[in-house]
Formats: C-alpha cells, structure tokens, sequence
C-alpha cells in the first residue's frame, strides 16, 4: 500500500500556512506497487534514519519532484484515528500528515534545490548569515506554533528535519519527518521519541516530557549547535558545559536562554517566543564572510 500525500500536512510549511484537513481527504491509498510505478519515476537515496529511507523521485503526470519514503512493516507505527465518529487504527505518519506486502510508501513533495539545516551549515562552512539565521528561527517557531494549535507534536526538532531553500531570493523552511511524531496532548508523555541529545531535562531526569516545553527546548538545541564548536547534548548542559557565546548579542542569548532554561514550567511559550526582540528586530543582509556571520561578530 502507498499512500500519496494531497495536502501540507506532513511537510510542514509556513510559506502556504497550510490547515489540518480531516485524514481521509489527506491521503489517497493504493494497494498494487505496480499502481505506484506507473505514476512515478523514483531516483537515488536522499535520506536514511532508523525507520526507512527516503528517496528522489518524479510524477509521470506533470514531472513534479516529489520524496518516497519506504517503511519496512514491522516498523510502521500505529495509533488510533477518529473521523467521521468512528475510529481507525492507522499509521502514525499518515494521521500526522496508508500495505505491499514488504513495505508503506509514503509520496510527499521534494522542493527542488533544497538541504537541511545541518547540510546548509557544512556547505556554508559553518558561516550563515545573521538575518538568514534569524530568518530560519522566525519560521521555525512560527510553524511550531501552528503544529501545535493543528494538534501535532513533531517530538524530534533538529537540523536534520528542517529542509531550507530558496523562494524569490528569501530563505524558506520546510519541517520533515514526523515519523517520531504524535498527537498534541496535555498530560506528560511517558515514552521516548526522538534524539536523545536534544531531549529536555525533564526526559533525562524523570522519563517523562510535554509537548510545547519539548518543542522550545529543541529550538533552542538547534540555536546552540549553530554557533557551537560541539554538537549539543542535554546531559552537558545541564552540567554547566557550555560556551561562552560572547560573540552573540544580548537579545540573541536571552532567546536562547529562554528556550534551554532547565526547568519546565519557567521555560518561554511559543507564542512568547514569536514576540521575543532577537525575533522581531529587523536586521540587515550581511555576507557570509562577514563579521555578522553565524560564527562572527555580535549578532542582532
């Protein structure tokens, strides 16, 4: 079974501000891998992680990129639906965003010039520029906040999950891979999904995490790893082993603060977060190889 993705529901996008339509208008199932052949190209791997891989491909009808991804069957999660007033034990990816015999493909779209945050870094040798950075954390909370009132939670926030690239000359952000992923809930949730790294404190100390205080600490992780010469880990945090960070401004270390302060119930909100200075000061263009760079000079 295959499942074609009609809707912005599982590649998260604040460019379209896309709206959670009820599951059975989002996907369209098939059964005949030859069904799915007939309608798609498929290329090279773009992507491995611990539950399937992702791959290139192209639809016959208009030519239009799209990303497969493969999830063996006894890999696939579940989790029960409602719609219509009856309930559907279904995939988790798919509800979040239906069998061959071996394995669930997924069909979504693959913007054409596009790399994750982790890969943008590398290639810019770990110098983005300010404004391009505040840019990307702008959309990044914007689209948290509005997974959150969707009633998603994404549980695994990192570089390697945000997709970056190009509309009119302005950076534009895409969340991927909701495969860790859950519904929205008040209560604690009590079991792990995710990069252990990046999980809050509270995961670490008593198994346990809540969904917006998860999601603001994993900003703030993916704002550390950007102008750190080691890669985040919660543990090293919360033992003070930390940087400096004195070529960031003072409004750029407070957002930062805000978001990794170890205590749940005094962490920020999203939607404090999309009020915070460092986020609505406007800052000019600079060049890569300025002083303004993401491991340059103060940032505004």
């Amino acid at each position: 079974m295959y499942c074609q993705q009609q809707t912005q529901g599982h590649l998260m996008s604040l460019s379209s501000k896309p709206k959670i339509r009820p599951f059975d208008n989002r996907v369209v199932v098939r059964k005949s891998k030859k069904e799915f052949k007939e309608k798609y190209f498929e290329f090279e791997t773009i992507g491995q992680g611990c539950f399937g891989i992702v791959t290139a491909g192209v639809r016959r009808s208009d030519s239009r990129p799209v990303a497969i991804k493969h999830i063996p069957l006894n890999l696939v999660k579940y989790m029960w639906a409602k719609t219509q007033n009856d309930n559907y034990k279904t995939i988790t990816e798919v509800v979040l965003m239906a069998q061959l015999n071996e394995e669930v493909l997924i069909v979504m779209e693959r913007p054409l010039k596009s790399m994750n945050i982790k890969e943008l870094f590398k290639w810019r040798g770990g110098n983005i520029p300010q404004h391009e950075v505040k840019s990307i954390f702008k959309q990044l909370v914007d689209a948290a906040v509005l997974m959150h009132k969707n009633g998603i939670f994404h549980r695994d926030i990192k570089g390697e999950n945000i997709l970056v690239f190009r509309v009119q000359e302005e950076l534009s952000i895409k969340i991927i891979d909701f495969g860790c992923g859950d519904i929205l809930q008040k209560k604690p949730y009590t079991t792990f999904r995710g990069s252990l790294a990046n999980a809050p404190p509270e995961q670490h100390l008593l198994n346990l995490c809540y969904a917006e205080q998860t999601t603001v600490w994993q900003i703030g992780a993916l704002l550390w790893n950007l102008y750190s010469d080691r890669p985040f880990h919660t543990k090293e945090y919360m033992n003070g082993l930390n940087p400096p960070f004195d070529r960031l401004s003072r409004k750029c270390k407070d957002f930062m603060n805000q978001c990794l302060t170890i205590c749940p119930k005094q962490r920020s909100r999203l939607v404090k977060l999309q009020c915070h200075a460092w986020l609505v000061q406007k800052s000019r263009p600079t060049s890569p190889h300025s002083s303004n760079a993401a491991r340059g000079e103060k940032a505004q």
